[in-house]
């Protein structure tokens, strides 16, 4: 069973980028909570998120290659 919690966006949005070029486990907690919740973030943030998760890939700015393969999970999730 998974936790599933209830956040505004705009706190999902900070807890995303704080966590997007970090090195740390935050990156596989923020990216387990993004996809547990998935469907109920709204089209335009997702867009957002994967956006910034692609820009973050091409200049090498989204972490390790470890945080890059939890971020592209996010980038693989369909709408």
């Amino acid at each position: 069973m998974k936790n599933k919690y209830i956040v505004n966006e705009d706190v999902l949005l900070s807890a995303f980028r704080y966590a997007l070029g970090r090195q740390t486990y935050i990156v596989n907690f923020i990216v387990k909570n993004i996809l547990n919740n998935w469907n109920d973030i709204s089209d335009k943030l997702k867009n957002l998120m994967k956006r910034e998760i692609q820009e973050a890939i091409d200049t090498n700015e989204a972490g390790m290659d470890c945080d890059v393969k939890e971020w592209r999970k996010i980038l693989n999730k369909n709408f």
